[in-house]
C-alpha cells in the first residue's frame, strides 16, 4: 500500500483543524464564561514558534494571497520577523490579530482551551485567563496527544512525499514563513 499524496493529506489536516474548531466551539459554548478568549486577546500569541511542512504550505499560500490583496500588510509581517521589538511575539501577530487566522496551525486553534498534558506528569493545563473561577469541565479537556500524534503521521507522510525518506520531520518557524520571498518574487 502506497503513502497518500499531498491532496489527500491537506484534506486530513483540514479535517484534524476543523475536529480542534469544533472541540473549542463546544468548550466555548458548554462554559462562556470561563473563556476569556475574544477578538483582541492576544496573549497566547507571545511566542514564536515552529510548525511542520504540512501546516506551513497553507500559511505561505495564505502570505501569497496577503501579498496580492494587502502587500503593505505583507511587507510588515516580513518586517516583523527581525524586528527586535517583536522578537517575543509571534510574527504573523498584526495589531493583536493573526493576519493569516483561517489557516492558522494547529497549536494556534488548541490555544486557550484546557488541554490534558502526558508529561513529564499527567495534568490539565490552561491559558490563565480561562477557567478563573474553576476547573474546566472533563469534556472540554483536549488530549493533546490525539492531536499531535496524528499530526506527526501526517507530517512524516508530507516529508516522504517530497522524497525525505523516514527521517522524523523537520519544523520551520512561523518567523521563517514570514520572511520568505512570496512566489511572484521569485524568478
Amino acid at each position: 500500500m502506497s503513502d497518500p499524496d499531498r491532496p489527500a493529506l491537506a484534506a486530513i489536516l483540514v479535517q484534524l483543524r476543523g475536529r480542534v474548531d469544533a472541540h473549542f466551539a463546544a468548550a466555548q459554548a458548554r462554559t462562556p464564561a470561563a473563556f476569556a478568549c475574544r477578538s483582541g486577546c492576544d496573549t497566547c500569541c507571545h511566542q514564536r514558534f515552529g510548525v511542520f511542512a504540512a501546516e506551513a504550505e497553507p500559511i505561505r499560500r495564505a502570505l501569497a494571497d496577503l501579498a496580492l490583496r494587502t502587500p503593505v500588510l505583507r511587507a510588515r509581517i516580513r518586517k516583523q520577523a527581525d524586528d527586535p521589538a517583536h522578537q517575543h511575539h509571534c510574527a504573523l501577530l498584526v495589531d493583536g490579530a493573526c493576519a493569516v487566522y483561517g489557516e492558522r496551525p494547529l497549536i494556534c486553534r488548541s490555544h486557550g482551551l484546557p488541554i490534558a498534558v502526558a508529561d513529564p506528569a499527567p495534568r490539565v493545563d490552561h491559558c490563565p485567563l480561562n477557567f478563573t473561577s474553576g476547573p474546566p469541565p472533563r469534556e472540554s479537556v483536549l488530549r493533546l496527544d490525539a492531536v499531535n500524534q496524528p499530526l506527526a503521521v501526517l507530517a512524516t507522510l508530507w516529508d516522504r512525499a517530497d522524497g525525505e525518506g523516514d527521517r522524523p520531520p523537520a519544523r520551520i518557524a512561523l518567523a521563517d514563513l514570514a520572511r520568505e520571498p512570496d512566489p511572484a518574487e521569485t524568478p
